[in-house]
């Protein structure tokens, strides 16, 4: 496996570049989801579009038709949900690098309720066409869940987010949490990186502030091999911000790291 294949990058295709995407207020954008994965040389991409809509799926999953692998977002909602895992089975015949879903904001307190037993028609719906694909949950390690333990047998993957940001949790409690959930869990493991700050500025342009940024990606990357790599993917969210001037230094500095990283570590068969 390519150093480059732990590699996501999370998004929306465009059919008409130069319109704001979601999550990025009125902000104009003119990356694309294909784009972003290209210019940072990451292998796989979460296609957020089946989140929004179905209609013209098939014709955005074309663009990211090259990705080496791609996971789908779900609509939330009972009925959107098991519609479009159903459709999203269908779609894995005519682009079988799709490797399966992500559920959004899963168990999130304040969140969209997911009953197992939702969970495990979801599945079926999922798996109707392509007996293959995999469920993916998000998390966000600072904010309230309910008990995941119920769910494990439903779930392959789990990615986390920190949703604010701080010094002190990527020095202090960063190695320990993936280790815990490793632990605890035994599912495929990924960690999300923001490029713009949501946490503190919601949807506003304002990236994460550039050492932290720094800090984050140097932790998560050295958690991708070793004897501690508890990771199995990192994820960066997201193309809408990637062509902003505002984001410049952080976006080129990632690609310039990214490519020492990749290129500074020896493989062997």
């Amino acid at each position: 496996m390519s150093w480059r294949d732990k590699l996501w990058m999370w998004g929306y295709t465009q059919e008409e570049i130069g319109n704001p995407i979601p999550f990025t207020g009125s902000s104009k954008s003119f990356c694309s989801l294909e784009s972003a994965a290209r210019y940072f040389g990451m292998n796989n991409t979460v296609f957020m579009n089946s989140m929004h809509s179905l209609e013209r799926m098939e014709e955005n999953l074309a663009f990211v038709k090259d990705s080496k692998q791609i996971l789908c977002g779900l609509p939330h909602g009972e009925a959107n949900a098991l519609a479009g895992a159903e459709t999203i089975s269908k779609m894995s015949l005519k682009f079988p690098n799709i490797r399966g879903i992500v559920l959004d904001d899963f168990l999130q307190l304040s969140g969209h309720p997911t009953t197992p037993e939702l969970v495990r028609s979801i599945r079926e719906k999922l798996r109707s066409a392509n007996p293959e694909l995999e469920i993916f949950v998000v998390m966000y390690s600072d904010l309230n869940h309910l008990d995941i333990t119920p769910y494990l047998d439903l779930i392959d993957g789990i990615m986390l987010w920190r949703w604010v940001s701080t010094d002190h949790f990527w020095r202090a409690e960063f190695s320990t949490l993936l280790h815990r959930f490793k632990a605890n869990y035994g599912k495929k493991l990924f960690h999300g990186v923001y490029l713009q700050n949501y946490g503190e500025y919601s949807s506003s342009a304002h990236p994460i502030d550039f050492e932290l940024w720094k800090l984050q990606w140097m932790k998560i990357l050295t958690s991708l091999r070793g004897k501690y790599a508890f990771l199995d993917g990192c994820v960066l969210l997201q193309n809408g911000w990637v062509g902003n001037p505002e984001f410049r230094d952080h976006v080129v500095w990632l690609k310039d790291t990214l490519e020492w990283f990749c290129e500074t570590t020896t493989e062997r068969a």
